[in-house]
Protein backbone atom coordinates (compact mmCIF):
# COMPACT_ATOMS: atom_id res chain seq x y z
CA UNK A 1 0.00 0.00 0.00
CA UNK A 2 1.55 3.10 -0.82
CA UNK A 3 0.99 6.33 1.64
CA UNK A 4 2.70 9.16 -0.15
CA UNK A 5 2.99 9.90 -3.92
CA UNK A 6 6.12 11.76 -4.14
CA UNK A 7 7.30 15.06 -6.27
CA UNK A 8 6.55 15.07 -10.16
CA UNK A 9 4.16 11.66 -10.75
CA UNK A 10 2.84 12.32 -14.27
CA UNK A 11 4.29 15.41 -14.05
CA UNK A 12 4.33 16.87 -17.64
CA UNK A 13 2.50 13.78 -19.14
CA UNK A 14 0.97 16.22 -22.24
CA UNK A 15 -0.30 13.26 -24.44
CA UNK A 16 -2.49 11.89 -20.85
CA UNK A 17 -6.01 12.12 -21.66
CA UNK A 18 -7.28 9.45 -18.74
CA UNK A 19 -5.73 8.11 -15.42
CA UNK A 20 -7.64 5.62 -13.26
CA UNK A 21 -6.95 7.46 -10.03
CA UNK A 22 -9.17 4.52 -8.08
CA UNK A 23 -5.27 2.65 -6.62
CA UNK A 24 -4.65 5.88 -4.65
CA UNK A 25 -7.70 4.47 -1.71
CA UNK A 26 -4.41 4.08 0.74
CA UNK A 27 -2.02 7.52 0.08
CA UNK A 28 -2.46 9.77 2.37
CA UNK A 29 -0.52 12.77 1.17
CA UNK A 30 0.52 13.78 -2.42
CA UNK A 31 4.06 16.22 -2.87
CA UNK A 32 4.36 18.55 -5.39
CA UNK A 33 2.90 18.53 -8.82
CA UNK A 34 0.92 15.32 -8.94
CA UNK A 35 -0.43 15.69 -12.38
CA UNK A 36 0.74 19.55 -12.92
CA UNK A 37 1.02 19.82 -16.91
CA UNK A 38 -1.03 17.08 -18.50
CA UNK A 39 -3.05 19.60 -21.20
CA UNK A 40 -5.03 17.00 -22.72
CA UNK A 41 -6.61 15.51 -19.58
CA UNK A 42 -10.04 16.78 -19.10
CA UNK A 43 -11.50 14.90 -16.21
CA UNK A 44 -10.11 13.41 -12.69
CA UNK A 45 -12.44 11.76 -10.38
CA UNK A 46 -11.60 12.34 -7.07
CA UNK A 47 -13.68 9.36 -5.61
CA UNK A 48 -10.32 7.56 -4.26
CA UNK A 49 -8.80 10.28 -2.57
CA UNK A 50 -10.80 10.18 0.79
CA UNK A 51 -7.59 9.18 2.87
CA UNK A 52 -5.68 11.71 1.67
CA UNK A 53 -5.03 14.35 4.67
CA UNK A 54 -2.09 17.06 2.55
CA UNK A 55 -1.62 17.88 -0.58
CA UNK A 56 1.60 19.87 -1.74
CA UNK A 57 1.86 22.77 -4.57
CA UNK A 58 0.69 22.44 -8.08
CA UNK A 59 -1.92 19.52 -7.73
CA UNK A 60 -3.25 19.61 -11.24
CA UNK A 61 -1.72 22.92 -12.08
CA UNK A 62 -1.33 23.56 -15.48
CA UNK A 63 -3.69 21.21 -16.82
CA UNK A 64 -5.18 23.34 -19.50
CA UNK A 65 -8.03 20.32 -21.00
CA UNK A 66 -9.18 19.97 -17.66
CA UNK A 67 -13.02 20.68 -17.22
CA UNK A 68 -14.10 18.88 -14.64
CA UNK A 69 -13.22 17.57 -11.18
CA UNK A 70 -15.64 14.73 -9.90
CA UNK A 71 -16.55 13.60 -6.43
CA UNK A 72 -15.11 16.69 -5.15
CA UNK A 73 -15.77 15.11 -1.84
CA UNK A 74 -13.14 12.72 -2.20
CA UNK A 75 -11.27 15.68 -0.90
CA UNK A 76 -13.24 16.06 2.49
CA UNK A 77 -10.07 14.95 4.96
CA UNK A 78 -7.68 17.04 3.14
CA UNK A 79 -6.70 19.27 6.04
CA UNK A 80 -3.62 20.98 4.14
CA UNK A 81 -3.30 22.21 0.93
CA UNK A 82 -0.54 24.14 -0.54
CA UNK A 83 -0.53 27.50 -3.29
CA UNK A 84 -1.02 27.04 -6.78
CA UNK A 85 -3.32 24.04 -6.31
CA UNK A 86 -4.88 24.36 -9.61
CA UNK A 87 -3.28 27.26 -11.02
CA UNK A 88 -3.53 27.43 -15.05
CA UNK A 89 -6.72 24.82 -15.28
CA UNK A 90 -8.14 27.68 -17.74
CA UNK A 91 -11.12 25.11 -18.89
CA UNK A 92 -12.05 24.20 -15.41
CA UNK A 93 -16.40 24.29 -14.56
CA UNK A 94 -16.22 26.31 -11.75
CA UNK A 95 -15.69 24.62 -8.40
CA UNK A 96 -18.52 26.20 -5.63
CA UNK A 97 -21.42 25.59 -3.11
CA UNK A 98 -23.42 24.99 -6.21
CA UNK A 99 -21.28 21.26 -6.32
CA UNK A 100 -22.22 17.99 -5.06
CA UNK A 101 -19.72 17.49 -1.88
CA UNK A 102 -18.29 21.11 -1.68
CA UNK A 103 -19.95 21.20 1.63
CA UNK A 104 -17.94 18.79 3.47
CA UNK A 105 -14.63 20.22 2.49
CA UNK A 106 -12.44 21.85 4.98
CA UNK A 107 -12.02 25.93 4.83
CA UNK A 108 -8.66 25.45 3.90
CA UNK A 109 -10.06 23.20 0.61
CA UNK A 110 -12.41 25.69 -0.20
CA UNK A 111 -9.97 29.23 0.28
CA UNK A 112 -8.22 27.33 -2.32
CA UNK A 113 -11.14 27.12 -4.96
CA UNK A 114 -11.92 30.46 -3.89
CA UNK A 115 -8.47 31.83 -4.52
CA UNK A 116 -8.16 29.63 -7.73
CA UNK A 117 -11.45 31.35 -9.14
CA UNK A 118 -10.05 34.67 -8.02
CA UNK A 119 -7.45 34.57 -10.19
CA UNK A 120 -9.37 32.94 -13.47
CA UNK A 121 -11.31 35.79 -13.47
CA UNK A 122 -9.10 38.53 -12.91
CA UNK A 123 -6.56 36.64 -16.01
CA UNK A 124 -9.88 36.90 -17.91
CA UNK A 125 -10.16 40.63 -17.58
CA UNK A 126 -6.89 41.22 -18.47
CA UNK A 127 -7.23 39.19 -21.51
CA UNK A 128 -10.96 40.81 -22.49
CA UNK A 129 -8.93 44.39 -21.71
CA UNK A 130 -5.77 43.59 -24.29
Amino acid sequence: NVKVIGKAFLLSCRSLVSVDLSIFTSVSCIYSSFMAGCWLLEIVDLRSFENIRCINTFFLADCHSLKTISNISGLRNVGLVNANFLSGCRSLTPIDDSVPGYECLSEEVKEEFEKFEESRKEEQEEEESD
